[in-house]
């Protein structure tokens, strides 16, 4: 009998303890429908939050956690606060790893420096795009006529970094000196003192007065330079 009840008694304070021990997996799950509320539903986005280590032990807080985000959430780990506010309080944190995923332009093989992208050697796919590769082009279109300014391996990620415009002028290249306004109105020999793409600004020495001025280089490789510009 006495063996009984003290069985009992065991069993009943093992109970209680347990009952004043915070469930781990209550809070990670807490954190995890708190985080998938802030981010909101899209399938752009996923996220992981880490485990707890289960040797923890926290007083059971008999009251709703508290929770917030130590900075404005953004791809990659981000912490998350976790509070508890009852009668004896704690708070931990734990690390969040959000991805963002994107369409973006891969290459669909091999792509030596310099090599004019055409539209098979790319494709469009998923692809995770915080942190480093934030960098992307996303449509086709914006690709392919450009040049590669590096090497590119097959299905890496083209952007800024790895692909450029062809170079339309290039230094010690005669060229048209234009001046525009609504319509180009006057015309010299130039030559061309740097390279340059569709957009850039670059110097050009007129062949004849020898005067160097600065223009923007246009889609048929003229420079074209301000109305009124001295030439």
């Amino acid at each position: 009998m006495k063996k009984l009840l003290l069985t009992l008694l065991l069993t009943l304070t093992a109970g209680a303890q347990a009952a004043d021990i915070q469930s781990l997996a209550a809070v990670e799950s807490a954190v995890k429908g708190y985080v998938g509320q802030t981010l909101g539903d899209s399938a752009d986005t996923e996220f992981a939050v880490s485990r707890l280590d289960p040797r923890l032990r926290l007083t059971d807080c008999g009251s709703a956690l508290k929770m917030r985000f130590s900075r404005e959430p953004r791809g990659g780990p981000n912490a998350v606060e976790v509070r508890c506010e009852g009668d004896k309080p704690w708070s931990l944190y734990l690390t969040v790893d959000i991805a963002r995923f994107a369409q973006v332009v891969v290459a669909t093989r091999g792509l030596a420096r310099g090599a004019v992208i055409g539209a098979d050697d790319v494709s469009v796919a998923r692809r995770r795009v915080n942190g480093a590769r934030m960098d992307y082009l996303s449509d086709v279109a914006a690709a392919v006529g450009r040049v590669a300014a590096r090497a590119i391996g097959p299905d890496q990620i083209l952007g800024a970094a790895n692909v450029s415009l062809p170079r339309l002028v290039k230094r010690g290249d005669e060229v048209i000196i234009a001046t525009g306004g609504a319509a180009i109105n006057v015309r010299v020999k130039g030559q061309a003192l740097k390279d340059g793409a569709l957009g850039d600004r670059v110097s050009v020495r007129n062949l004849n007065s020898k005067r160097v001025v600065e223009g923007v280089v246009n889609a048929d490789g003229m420079v074209v330079v301000q109305v009124g510009a001295v030439l």
